[in-house]
């Protein structure tokens, strides 16, 4: 039933969008998730329109788009994405049929990738793949800037002014959010902190931080997992926990609450990247008030 009615969807996109002209006249980029929609806009000024596939509050590893967001994609000229988000390898070979002509920029190809973890089961071990999360370290946040930057010069060498200027005020600001984190975590003791979904591999990498996940292939952590979980935090003694906005906190409340930290929601999906980025950082180093 499901196939008819993916079948059935697509056959409706096809028949009522491919004689549709572009709503915007300066053409369309479509990105994955709000924070390519931060980098692509801060270079791309007014040239461009920016169609968001995954809105804010949605899960890229499940979502869906709807008639109205494929239509926008049908309509673009350029599209930007991670590669390996949940949503993009289920859809994005049938979503970029719609639009043949449509350029596309797989921002995962200049990423240094970190492997997901392994798991065994039974005499099987079960590999999930990469880790996609690399937009929230400011490190390869300079290499987005940088490759957006050069998509747009080869779409619209014409603009090649306005891409320059506006990539080299974008690198600075990724750069200053760079270097206070480096400071911020030189004063910081303790950088170890438990999260509900692992979305914060690449910035603990970059900075020397322990990430210590609860969320296990997706799946929510057993009785003995959540005591090692706890045995853990208290050994470490770990102050904040994190959980997503688009995730349950149950389990992170159960933890902060035998190990004496705060559960603090985060947005790493947030369109104001600074904001997200220095905020998840001054959590992390004990500089809220949370």
């Amino acid at each position: 039933m499901k196939k008819i009615s993916l079948f059935l969807f697509f056959i409706f996109l096809l028949s009522g969008c491919i004689n549709e002209p572009p709503e915007n006249d300066r053409g369309i980029i479509s990105v994955s998730i709000e924070p390519f929609r931060f980098f692509t806009e801060a270079i791309a000024g007014d040239t461009y329109g920016i169609n968001v596939i995954v809105p804010p509050g949605a899960s890229p590893a499940t979502y869906e788009p709807p008639p109205s967001v494929v239509k926008g994609i049908k309509n673009s000229e350029l599209m930007i994405i991670n590669a390996y988000l949940g949503f993009e390898l289920a859809w994005i070979d049938r979503v970029t049929g719609l639009n043949e002509e449509m350029e596309l920029l797989r921002l995962a190809d200049s990423q240094d990738l970190i492997a997901a973890d392994s798991h065994r089961h039974g005499d099987n071990i079960h590999y999930t793949g990469v880790d996609p999360h690399f937009w929230v370290s400011p490190p390869r946040a300079r290499l987005i800037a940088r490759d957006i930057r050069d998509f747009l010069l080869a779409s619209k060498p014409d603009e090649a002014e306005i891409y320059n200027s506006n990539y080299l005020r974008l690198d600075s600001l990724i750069k200053a959010t760079d270097e206070y984190l480096e400071a911020l975590f030189r004063e910081t003791e303790n950088t170890a902190f438990i999260i509900y979904h692992p979305s914060l591999t690449y910035l603990a990498h970059d900075y020397g931080l322990e990430q210590i996940s609860v969320e296990t292939e997706g799946k929510e952590p057993s009785p003995s997992e959540l005591k090692k979980l706890i045995d853990y935090g208290r050994e470490k003694n770990i102050k904040v926990i994190f959980v997503q906005r688009e995730f349950d906190r149950k389990n992170a409340d159960i933890i902060g609450r035998e190990i004496g930290a705060a559960t603090v929601v985060i947005d790493p999906l947030s369109a104001d990247w600074v904001e997200s980025v220095r905020n998840i950082a001054e959590n992390i180093a004990g500089k809220t008030n949370n």
